[in-house]
C-alpha cells in the first residue's frame, strides 16, 4: 500500500513495544510460579538438555540409550503436568499473551505481513488524516431535533434513528449514503456522529472534504508540492469508511469530476462504503458531475434528503 515510510515507522514501533510487553508480563508471571513451584524450573531445564543428550547418544554410543533418554524426558513430561494441574494453571497461560496470536506481534507469518500488521498500518493512516479533522465536535446527543420545523420532525427522526443503528451495526458491507439538503440542516453533524461510533468500533475511518481531497489527488497527479501527501488514492480506496464532506464545493474542473467518480468507483469496486454530503440535488449532482457518476450514486447509495431551516442560523439567533 501506498503508505509514508513514517507510518510504517510507527506501525513497527507498536508491534515491538506490544511484544516486549507481552514478554515481559509472562516473565513475571512465569517467575512467579517458578518461585512457589521450583521443581517445575528444574523440569524445563531437564528437558531443553534432551536433544543434547540424544545427539550425545547419537555421536558417541556411550552414556543412556536414546530410549532411556525417550522415557526419561516422557516421565519428565508426565511430572510437569503434574504440577501444572496442581497449580491451575497451563503452560500456554505461562506464555507471553500477544494481542495477535497468528504472528506473535511480529507482523508476519512465514514471510507473509500479517493480517493485524496491515490493519494497524491502515488504523495508522487513517488516524494521521484525521487529526485535524472536526471529529470529536458532533455526537448523535447532540443532534436536537427541536429545531426542525414540526412537519419535518418525524422525517428527520427516522433519519437519525437509521443513523444510529447504521453506525452501531457498522461493517465493511454497509450500505453507502448521500446526504443532500441545503446549508446547515444537520448532514455534516451526522456524518461526524457516525464516523465516532464507528472509530470506537475499531474501524479505519477518513473524514475529508471535498476541495481538500480533490486538491490533494491533483498535487499528486501533476507531480506538484503538496501539502497533505497522506491523502492518496489508495488510502482513500480502501479505508473501511470514507466521508466525503460538501460535495460540490470543489473548483469544478475535468480533473475534479474525474478525481470524485475514481474514488467512489474504486470503493464500489472494493465494496466498501461511502457517505457523502451535498448541497446539491440529484439534478445539481448531474450537472456537475457525470451522468456514470450519478448512476452509481443512485445504484449503490441510500439517499437522505435533508429537510428544514438552516439550523445554526437558528442556534445563532437563539443564543
Amino acid at each position: 500500500m501506498g503508505y509514508s515510510k513514517s507510518v510504517y515507522d510507527r506501525a513497527d514501533r507498536i508491534l515491538n513495544e506490544r511484544r516486549l510487553d507481552a514478554e515481559k508480563k509472562a516473565d513475571r508471571v512465569r517467575n512467579a510460579f517458578y518461585e512457589k513451584y521450583p521443581r517445575a524450573k528444574e523440569i524445563e531445564n531437564e528437558l531443553s538438555h534432551t536433544f543434547t543428550g540424544i545427539a550425545r547418544a547419537m555421536l558417541s554410543g556411550q552414556g543412556e540409550s536414546i530410549e532411556e533418554i525417550k522415557n526419561k524426558n516422557l516421565a519428565l513430561q508426565h511430572e510437569l503436568q503434574e504440577i501444572y494441574k496442581a497449580a491451575g494453571v497451563s503452560e500456554e497461560s505461562l506464555g507471553p499473551r500477544y494481542v495477535c496470536s497468528r504472528c506473535s506481534d511480529k507482523g508476519a507469518v512465514d514471510g507473509v505481513t500479517c493480517e493485524c500488521y496491515k490493519k494497524l498500518i491502515k488504523q495508522i493512516a487513517c488516524d494521521d488524516l484525521n487529526r485535524r479533522s472536526p471529529l470529536s465536535l458532533s455526537s448523535f446527543e447532540g443532534f436536537d431535533l427541536s429545531y426542525y420545523p414540526e412537519d419535518f420532525r418525524r422525517k428527520m427522526g427516522n433519519i437519525l434513528n437509521y443513523c444510529i443503528q447504521y453506525a452501531k451495526s457498522f461493517d465493511r458491507d454497509s450500505d453507502s449514503i448521500v446526504m443532500t439538503g441545503k446549508t446547515g440542516l444537520g448532514k455534516t453533524h451526522l456524518a461526524l456522529s457516525i464516523a465516532n461510533e464507528v472509530i470506537k468500533g475499531g474501524h479505519g475511518v477518513i473524514y475529508i472534504s471535498a476541495p481538500e481531497m480533490v486538491s490533494a489527488l491533483e498535487e499528486q497527479q501533476f507531480n506538484r508540492d503538496s501539502a497533505r501527501p497522506d491523502i492518496t488514492l489508495d488510502i482513500l480506496s480502501s479505508c473501511d469508511l470514507l466521508i466525503i464532506d460538501d460535495l460540490g464545493t470543489e473548483f469544478s474542473t475535468s480533473f475534479s469530476k474525474s478525481a470524485v467518480y475514481n474514488v467512489f468507483n474504486s470503493r464500489i469496486s472494493r465494496g466498501v462504503p461511502t457517505i457523502i454530503s451535498t448541497n446539491l440535488d440529484l439534478a445539481g449532482l448531474e450537472n456537475s458531475y457525470t451522468d456514470r457518476f450519478v448512476s452509481r450514486v443512485t445504484g449503490y447509495c441510500k439517499i437522505m434528503y435533508f429537510d428544514g431551516n438552516d439550523i445554526r442560523l437558528l442556534k445563532k439567533l437563539k443564543s
